[in-house]
């Protein structure tokens, strides 16, 4: 089994370009994020695929 690349809050804001952690969490909790797992001792990650797959169903802006 490939083990999945795990993102901390600082990558996904990276990656994402979200500019603070108030931000993520908001949007996890209105749905409109990928939530994270808990992989144990208050440790959370978010999978890398979960974050690329976000990314790919934002619309293209058009000008």
């Amino acid at each position: 089994m490939i083990e999945a690349e795990l993102l901390t809050c600082q990558d996904v804001m990276r990656l994402t370009s979200i500019r603070s952690r108030t931000t993520v969490w908001r949007r996890v909790r209105k749905g409109d994020f990928p939530s994270p797992i808990d992989i144990g001792n208050g440790r959370i990650r978010w999978r890398t695929s979960d974050i690329t797959d976000w990314i790919e169903t934002l619309p293209e802006r058009r000008y």
